[in-house]
């Protein structure tokens, strides 16, 4: 997160607040599916490099209890497009996989003169618990909030500031090709590099150094970097 969605969030007329989501169903042997709320934006969006499918989504449940509660949030997607329906059938209920939802405002999406890769709110982490309700137009279902999870500990990712973390692309020997059906990184150029992120013509050593000058060497200086550490952290002695 940088000061400038503070600086946003804190402005007499800040740009609409844009909610960010993706559902990972890689627990079940499935893809990583990235959507916007449709209802705030008014189609596809890219944010980091990633782009977003417009989606009627209600995300509800979140407010936290007086007494101390735990929210017991939602989400209902529109099933009108047959997409969600058709991951159900392959995949199953999906319980057990988790939704990732980032907040961020309009003004800082890709393409943007103020793009912004890390002006974010999030994220904010959950687990399908159950399918409640399926219906022709939607299907619902129960989230557990992160820290609602047996087990689970806080901080639940240590903060690194200058590694990145993300899971990259695994070069597939049997066919030949990269295989992303766990990679969190964006990156899907035919350039491949080696770990000092020099050019190299064999897919086969492609690996990622892990800093910045690893995403500047694939996006570009000049373009958002999707980067999976916290350069921003300050450094303490």
């Amino acid at each position: 997160m940088t000061s400038q969605i503070n600086a946003e969030s804190q402005s007499l007329q800040p740009s609409a607040t844009i909610s960010l989501f993706v559902l990972d169903t890689s627990f079940l042997g499935g893809p990583l599916l990235y959507f916007v709320q449709g209802s705030e934006h008014r189609g596809n969006v890219r944010f980091g490099g990633i782009e977003y499918v417009a989606m009627d989504v209600e995300f509800s449940g979140l407010e936290v209890s007086g007494a101390g509660g735990l929210p017991t949030p939602k989400i209902r997607l529109a099933n009108t497009d047959g997409l969600i329906q058709a991951i159900i059938n392959t995949w199953g209920d999906l319980v057990g996989c988790t939704l990732h939802r980032v907040r961020t405002f309009e003004r800082f999406l890709d393409g943007r003169p103020d793009a912004d890769p890390e002006a974010f709110y999030g994220p904010d982490t959950f687990r399908i618990e159950r399918k409640a309700l399926e219906t022709q137009p939607f299907i619902e279902w129960d989230l557990s909030a992160a820290i609602d999870q047996e087990g689970k500990q806080i901080p639940g990712r240590q903060v690194i500031r200058d590694t990145c973390l993300w899971r990259y692309r695994i070069w597939n020997e049997n066919t030949h090709a990269f295989d992303y059906a766990k990679a969190q990184c964006p990156y899907a150029g035919l350039q491949s590099y080696d770990i000092n992120d020099q050019p190299i013509s064999d897919p086969s050593k492609d690996v990622p150094s892990r800093r910045l000058s690893c995403c500047r060497a694939r996006f570009g200086a000049g373009n958002p970097l999707p980067f999976g550490g916290f350069p921003g952290v300050a450094r303490t002695s």
